[in-house]
This record gives structure tokens, sequence and C-alpha cells, in this order.
């Protein structure tokens, strides 16, 4: 366990009043070989100040501090991790958000994975979602307890494995994949899960050792389901794929699908005429013959048509449960 060191990147914004627990559950970790990098993304509520006081007195917790809070303009989430992982001087990057929490065994589970499943990048367990002081567990479909690679992950049925703060990925692997896309500000973890996943082994632990906190004050638009910019969110950027697409089918399907089943769910292929030239920039992009004949249907006859069918569509499956 000794050679497995942990660069521990947390970016933060505005989250005055739930930075002090994210850091109090890093500082009680029973694994210490790790550092802490804080990087406050221009924030204007103090939050930098009060995560400077927290790693100034860590000796409070028993641990030797070896944390730092870096400061730089506001320039989104992705930025900041990415300012995060270029400062990292470890090999094992942990992703933590500055409202989240770790069980305190988080990353000594996180090296037994890494020790178990050594061809793997990416390394995660699994996650609950605390809502109004409630806790619940996040279905993966896996299976209870699952632990090992996670193969054929585009074709396997299961819920999404990794959030941004289940996670540890081998600093090495954004040489080859890059890091995050400072272009999308909703979902923008998933992409760099993908890229991820394109071209690595990854290993996954059906075992909740991180919480999601949905109660913190300025979750983004998406964890709120409020309607937002759609070129902001990740299936406006499948064109990057494309290269993607082309060798790997199951992949196509995986996200082709998503994209379509967004644009409908949402609203915004049939929604105002602003959203209507986004996501037909969207659409554009699907590859029509990985996907459900229904949506070639839907997407590609005159609006009111795919509209009728879209209904038909919902009404077939409403009467069917």
């Amino acid at each position: 366990m000794a050679d497995i060191n942990f660069s521990i990147v947390i970016p933060l914004y505005n989250k005055q009043s739930a930075i002090v627990a994210t850091l109090q559950s890093v500082l009680a970790q029973t694994y210490t070989n790790y550092e802490i990098i804080v990087v406050d993304d221009g924030s204007t509520d103090g939050s930098a100040e009060v995560a400077e006081a927290i790693l100034q007195e860590c000796t409070v917790y028993g641990v030797e501090c070896k944390g730092k809070v870096i400061r730089k303009a506001n320039g989104g989430v992705c930025s900041a991790r990415n300012r995060g992982i270029q400062e990292a001087k470890y090999d094992y990057v942990a992703l933590l958000d500055g409202d989240d929490l770790w069980d305190e065994h988080y990353l000594e589970e996180q090296v037994k994975l890494i020790q178990d499943f050594p061809e793997a990048k990416m390394w995660g367990v699994n996650y609950a979602f605390v809502k109004n002081g409630n806790t619940q567990k996040c279905y993966q479909g896996l299976g209870e307890n699952y632990r090992g690679y996670v193969n054929n992950y585009f074709s396997t049925s299961h819920n999404d494995l990794f959030c941004s703060s289940s996670v540890v990925i081998k600093k090495d692997a954004f040489d080859i994949v890059g890091y995050f896309d400072e272009n999308i500000a909703y979902s923008e973890d998933l992409d760099m899960w993908y890229r991820i996943i394109l071209h690595y082994p990854v290993a996954f632990y059906d075992k909740v050792f991180a919480f999601y906190n949905q109660d913190a004050d300025n979750r983004c638009a998406y964890d709120l389901n409020i309607h937002y910019d759609l070129t902001r969110y990740l299936p406006y950027h499948i064109d990057k794929y494309q290269y993607e697409f082309d060798n790997n089918k199951q992949f196509s399907r995986y996200l082709c699908t998503r994209a379509a089943v967004t644009l409908l769910k949402e609203g915004y292929y049939f929604g105002i005429s602003e959203d209507q030239k986004k996501a037909d920039k969207v659409v554009k992009y699907l590859r029509y013959e990985d996907i459900h004949p229904k949506y070639r249907f839907i997407f590609k006859t005159p609006r009111f048509i795919g509209k009728l069918i879209y209904k038909l569509v919902c009404f077939k499956k409403s009467i069917q449960k």
C-alpha cells in the first residue's frame, strides 16, 4: 500500500457551507498517503478562505497537513479539475466535488481495487445520493456487491457506474484521452468516463463509499431538472466521437440513443425555435443505422409528422405498462 499515493483534486466554487464537511471526510481517511489540491474557481463567498483555514489546522484531525488551495478566475468545474490534475504530483488522481463526502475507508478500498485490478486506468466505487438528509444507494445493475473489471460497458444493461466523487484515475491516462472538455458544463464527467472506457479497462466495486450531496446550494441545473442550454450538454457535442462511432458500434448505439432520448424527453427537438435549431445540430450526427428505427422516422420526416410519430410511440408505451 505504501507505494500508492493519491492526489485528491477538489474543485470549489461558492460552497462555503459544504466544504468543511467535505475536507473533514478526507482528513478522516484511514489511508493517509495523499495530497489535497483544492482549486478555487473564483468563489465570491469566502469558500477559499474556509478551505485554507481547515488545511492549515488539519493537525487537529491527527494527520500531517499535505494540502493547498489554488485560486483561479472562474472558468467552470472542468477548468478547475484540469488545473488540479496538472498540479498533481502523484500517479493516482482522486476526484472529489466540493460538497460531496467520502466514507472514512474510501481511499483504503480504492487502494485494494488498484492492487486487485492493476490493468485498469480508472477505479470506481458505488455512491449514494444524499437528499433532505436521507441517503439512497444508487442502483447500478451489475449485481449486489459486484467487484471487478467492467467488460462490454456500452452493451451491458446498467446505470452510469461512476460519478465525479467516486473515481480514481491513473494520471497518465489523461495524456492519451485528454483533459475534461471545458465546452461541456452538464454531464462533462460522463464524457471523460466514456473516453477512458474506450481506451482502457476500468474496475468497479458495488459498495457505497462515496456520497453525492444533492442538498448543496449550487448544484448544476441538470441535477435540479432545470431547462438548460443544450450547447453546454454532452449530446450537443457527439460530433467529437465520429471516429469512435466508426470503430465501435456498441458505443455508437449507446451514445446516439442517449442523445436521441435527451432531445425528445427534454423537449428540445419539439420545443421553442431556438432549441430546435440546436437540436438539429445533434440530429445531424446521429448514426441511424446503429439505433432503433423509430428515431429515423421521428427525426428524418417533417417535424409535424415526427412529432405525431413520437406521440404514438409514447402512447403505445403508456398502454403497455
